[in-house]
């Protein structure tokens, strides 16, 4: 006898269409959720999972789970149900054997929910079927067919996970890795030193590390070097290579000029020469600001709003992915934003500046070393910078902008959220021109890591704002959440909206975040803000 059972307690399949059917509740005993079709959420003890067909979610005995079907969702929500006990041995003797009821999570439920096999499905399928039939009487052997049914279903549910945790282990382990070099990349690394770092065997790390990361251990240290150098001659300076070397891991400028030259096909000083033909994959709004127009450019960049009638003759290349798009314009430097270069490095000199982690406007200034236009850049930021000052001193005079707080609050089609300024949504001037705080809950949210706080309707009191700005993601559905927020009592009972101090944003132009943007953005703030009646309730 094993020292674990596992009893069956009963089999459900239901179907979540229009009619929301309740799935879910308290869970008296161990219980798991395969879903057969469509999409929905479950929302576990305070977390919530999305689901998708053949996932599978576990809940331990005393937890509290809900699943919802996605509205939008064209199918039903199909969902089987499986019940069932553990049982723990406790005592064995030659005449007697004592279990107890085990009420423990039997998974890592943080790790869930995990991809269901083909084979599971099938199982769950036919359990479910022999379930049914043996409601209308049946034997014992009927009762062990549908116990071995169960147990070989379990089997392959527990194995999916273990292999889930297996994959998980070393890929982490990978990760680890590969966050070690990015901080460390400028002191001597080993293969040996990073197995052993890794806990593998050095044969073993080879192998796994390229199944990681698709190159080999010292390929990827020198390209993370080399893509480090580059970075570091956005400055401007060529000249003291022997420095830069040394900052990522070379002994000499000679050495790091060879390797560059080899990896990338052109010398430093090349690559710091003013190129002619620009790709610009991302910081459109900042070469246009530099007096340089592309001549290419991304297809949703082309289209966007803040740079309407200044790319007549740009041609439209898709996206970082369209190599013969790209190659066909025969660029001389590709600029994106985009972690990894190495294929768009092949067909021209690529500049990749990480998006959101500067102030726009030292991103121009980075931008205009590179390109041998730093005068330009100063004297843009300069003339903003002037236009920043005119601006607030005109809202000072109409409003008092000193302790006062501000937000901008984004809908999607079911959620609201805080924004991060990393976001843009002329986050940048309300707190940096305007001198506006967030609301000191969401300070962290607002002003650090990640893309802000999602909100329920509950939690807006607690996390009001003077001043509302609103931005509505009508492609994905927020308009209709927007109109329903904005008429509840919640919403309504805020401050911001009693006075009149809501702002509608067009979310086309706030969700650029580049110097072209901020200067169209701020305009249109400074005339919001200096006609603060006009705009109640969140409608111009």
């Amino acid at each position: 006898m094993e020292e674990t059972q596992y009893s069956l307690l009963g089999v459900q399949y239901i179907k979540q269409g229009h009619a929301e059917e309740p799935v879910g509740g308290f869970m008296e005993t161990h219980t798991l959720y395969l879903i057969n079709k469509g999409s929905g959420d479950l929302y576990l003890n305070g977390g919530k999972h999305r689901l998708k067909a053949k996932a599978v979610c576990y809940c331990p005995p005393g937890s509290i789970a809900d699943i919802q079907r996605t509205p939008s969702s064209p199918v039903p929500l199909e969902v089987y149900e499986l019940r069932y006990e553990v049982w723990d041995l406790e005592e064995s003797t030659t005449c007697n054997r004592v279990y107890i009821k085990n009420l423990c999570a039997l998974m890592d439920i943080g790790k869930l929910p995990f991809a269901a096999t083909h084979e599971a499905l099938v199982l769950i399928q036919e359990l479910s079927q022999r379930m049914e039939d043996q409601a209308g009487g049946g034997g014992l052997a009927a009762r062990l067919c549908i116990d071995a049914v169960f147990k070989q279903l379990l089997s392959v549910l527990l194995r999916s996970t273990d292999d889930k945790n297996r994959e998980e282990d070393w890929l982490e382990r990978m990760r680890l890795a590969v966050d070690y070099m990015e901080k460390h990349y400028h002191i001597a690394l080993t293969r040996n030193d990073m197995a052993k770092r890794a806990g593998f065997t050095p044969e073993h790390f080879s192998v796994t590390f390229k199944k990681a990361t698709g190159s080999g251990f010292t390929e990827y240290l020198t390209r993370l070097r080399l893509e480090k150098a580059r970075e570091a001659l956005l400055d401007g300076d060529d000249r003291n290579l022997d420095r830069i070397a040394r900052e990522v891991g070379y002994q000499d400028g000679m050495y790091l000029s060879r390797k560059f030259k080899q990896h990338f096909g052109h010398s430093p000083r090349d690559y710091m020469r003013r190129p002619k033909r620009i790709v610009a994959l991302q910081y459109l709004g900042h070469l246009l600001a530099l007096g340089l127009t592309p001549v290419g450019t991304s297809s949703n960049l082309l289209r966007a709003r803040p740079y309407r009638g200044m790319l007549k003759n740009v041609a439209d290349i898709g996206d970082a992915k369209s190599h013969h798009a790209i190659a066909s314009v025969q660029p001389d430097l590709i600029v994106t934003s985009g972690p990894n270069s190495e294929p768009l490095s092949r067909l021209a000199p690529t500049i990749s500046l990480p998006w959101g982690q500067e102030d726009s406007l030292d991103e121009l200034l980075r931008l205009g070393r590179a390109l041998n236009r730093e005068q330009e850049a100063k004297t843009w930021i300069s003339a903003f910078r002037a236009k920043e000052e005119a601006c607030a001193s005109i809202v000072a005079n109409r409003i008092s902008t000193h302790n006062a707080t501000a937000v901008v609050l984004e809908f999607w089609q079911d959620r609201l959220w805080a924004v991060n300024i990393a976001y843009g949504r002329g986050l940048r001037n309300l707190y940096r021109t305007f001198s506006f705080r967030p609301p000191e809950p969401l300070a962290d949210y607002v002003l650090g890591e990640g893309i802000g706080l999602e909100l329920t309707p509950d939690m807006l009191a607690a996390h009001a704002a003077d001043y509302i700005f609103v931005t509505v993601w009508e492609a994905g559905g927020g308009a209709a959440y927007a109109k329903r927020i904005m008429n509840s009592k919640e919403w309504r009972s805020l401050p911001a909206v009693r006075n009149g101090n809501v702002f509608l944003l067009d979310l086309e132009l706030f969700k650029h975040n580049d110097p072209l943007a901020l200067e169209q953005q701020l305009s249109i703030q400074t005339e919001l803000l200096t006609n603060v009646h006009t705009t109640a309730n969140g409608a111009q």
